[in-house]
């Protein structure tokens, strides 16, 4: 084995609520956010007013990080990157423009495979009346102390039409006498404060300069560019506000046919329903449509109008009779355009299900590269049975992923009458693809049965030795009275000798976490590819929801799994 940490965090899996696991921690990065304030967190003056923003990020270890600014107002800054090689705090900042009284807060966002936000940096700003304005037909007065005075305008203020479009901002900045020289820099209502720049007066200058940027909109959006004046005399002008809508073209209407009738299942022939919808790419419009059927038979035909803000309606719906076999439906675009979106579908006839057959999800265990266990994509494999207790029968079953059939159906059953059971095709599960968390479950296509859904979870902590974890718990009952519910947990690794010690922990909702039970140590003796379960029961009088959460302890070092929420309904 390599010299390195890799612990696969165990996670619940629970029949009720979603698994949720944080994302994979880097090894040899960490970053922290600290001391996140806004300048002057309370500002009672002359409007316009301007605020600075500044925090500190801490990068331990070597890399690229990337972040960004994040507003009350909804708005967010550009993503920007700082490379860290072991080194001291770095410090980052931000800017705003306020024409008036406002409250709000500003943070920083951490992106990639560790995303977090810091603490926000709340400020009020409250005017002490407007800031007199000065342009050019009312330039500033001559005085003996350098004053400054500066104004933008934005050009086209408003634009309407094909992008990308080019907005102009004129800035003009007067000085009360000469000669002078202005530190400023430009305010941009995502991007913040730009670069210190000058504008230099001479003696025989007349006082009043123009300066002027651009900027290539290519989508529609609002916006400001302001002028801040940091020496001789600091000031800050209104903003010069930009609103741009963007026309792209043509309307486009793309169809699209909902997916949950591909296998249609049950006595032949039957009715099948198919839905489907139609998409805009601008508001308003109006599109007419029509179904076909795979000889090109005509079905229902409507018209679309899109008025309000929804760019999505739905279609009529097509009741068709098919028969054993299968077929596809098309929905076709009339206008405008003519986009069409097929599906397939197949058709098995099923006379029921009358010996009761019945899915069951038996177990979710590891199924990936045993010598680099956490080596991506890490694997599992859900395995499961088709039984009854008479036959004979033949049945389609399909495995269904997070409440949704996913299309990977196959035949079982027996020719005898006695009782059978037929191991089901092995589902594979990988990270990035359904396979970090979720539930898996088992349909019966004859009568529609799904067994009860299995939630599971699975993560990965580097070790000096490969660990893959995956726990389990069952449907909860629905009596409670004499009911005890199982937890489970597979805990997997190559060739490694010595214990690990483990604790479940519960916490009802309102409550804190307590552990469950005793803690426990369990051996592991070196040989390839070792297994250990680790199960706790427990029982529940009354209807309850909360969390239940695993902890691990390996070395000297304890893991736990992401709390997964319960819910248990005792009928009576």
């Amino acid at each position: 084995m390599s010299s390195k940490w890799s612990l696969l965090v165990p996670a619940l899996v629970l029949s009720t609520g979603l698994v949720s696991l944080p994302a994979a921690a880097s090894t040899d990065t960490r970053v922290s956010i600290s001391q996140v304030t806004a300048s002057p967190a309370r500002q009672h003056a002359e409007c316009p007013a301007s605020v600075g923003f500044s925090a500190v990020i801490d990068v331990r270890g070597k890399g690229v990080v990337r972040y960004r600014w994040l507003r009350s107002d909804g708005t967010k800054g550009p993503v920007k990157a700082i490379t860290a090689r072991g080194g001291k705090p770095i410090t980052v900042q931000d800017r705003q423009v306020f024409d008036g009284k406002v409250k709000g807060w500003q943070a920083v966002q951490i992106l990639g495979s560790h995303p977090s936000v810091s603490r926000k940096a709340s400020f009020a700003v409250t005017c002490a009346g407007q800031r007199r304005g000065y342009h050019p037909s009312h330039q500033l007065p001559e005085t003996g102390r350098v004053k400054v005075a500066a104004s933008v305008r934005a050009t086209p203020a408003n634009h309407s039409g094909t992008c990308p479009v080019a907005v102009g901002f004129t800035a003009t900045i007067q000085v009360s006498r000469v000669p002078a020289r202005v530190a400023y820099q430009w305010i941009d209502s995502i991007s913040g404060a730009g670069p210190v720049q000058y504008a230099d007066f001479g003696r025989r200058d007349v006082r009043t300069r123009t300066l002027s940027t651009t900027e290539t909109i290519t989508e529609s959006r609002t916006g400001w560019k302001a002028i801040r004046v940091l020496r001789p005399a600091a000031t800050v002008s209104s903003r010069a506000v930009y609103a741009v809508t963007c026309d792209t073209g043509p309307v486009v209407a793309t169809p699209s046919i909902d997916s949950r009738t591909a296998t249609l299942t049950g006595p032949c022939p039957m009715m099948a329903r198919f839905t489907g919808r139609v998409t805009v790419n601008k508001i308003p419009a109006t599109v007419t449509y029509e179904w076909l059927d795979e000889q090109g038979g005509k079905g229902p035909a409507g018209t679309l109008r899109f008025t309000g803000s929804t760019d999505t309606l739905a279609v009529t719906p097509y009741d068709r009779q098919v028969r054993d076999g299968g077929g596809s439906v098309t929905l076709k675009i009339l206008n405008p355009g003519t986009e069409t979106a097929t599906s397939w579908f197949s058709v098995v006839c099923q006379d029921g299900n009358p010996t009761g057959a019945r899915g069951t999800v038996s177990e979710i265990r590891f199924a990936g590269n045993w010598d680099q266990m956490c080596r991506l994509p890490r694997s599992m494999t859900a395995r499961g049975t088709i039984s009854a207790q008479t036959g004979p029968a033949d049945i389609t079953y399909e495995w269904v992923i997070n409440g949704t059939p996913i299309g990977i159906y196959d035949h079982a059953g027996s020719q005898g009458t006695g009782p059978w059971s037929w191991d089901v095709i092995n589902l594979s599960l990988q990270n990035g693809n359904l396979g970090t968390s979720g539930s898996v479950a088992l349909k019966v296509l004859n009568d529609g049965t799904v067994s009860p859904a299995i939630h599971y979870g699975s993560g990965c902590v580097d070790a000096d030795h490969d660990f893959f974890m995956v726990a389990l718990l069952p449907d909860m009952p629905t009596r409670c009275e004499g009911a005890v519910i199982r937890n489970s947990a597979t805990i997997s690794t190559n060739s490694y000798t010595g214990t690990v010690r483990y604790q479940w922990f519960k916490r009802v909702s309102g409550g804190e976490w307590q552990p469950a039970g005793t803690s426990f140590v369990d051996t592991f003796t070196g040989v390839e590819r070792e297994q250990r379960i680790a199960i706790h029961k427990w029982t529940a009088a009354q209807s309850e929801t909360g969390e239940w959460k695993l902890a691990m302890t390996y070395g000297d070092q304890t893991y736990e799994t992401a709390p997964v929420r319960y819910q248990l309904t005792c009928l009576t």
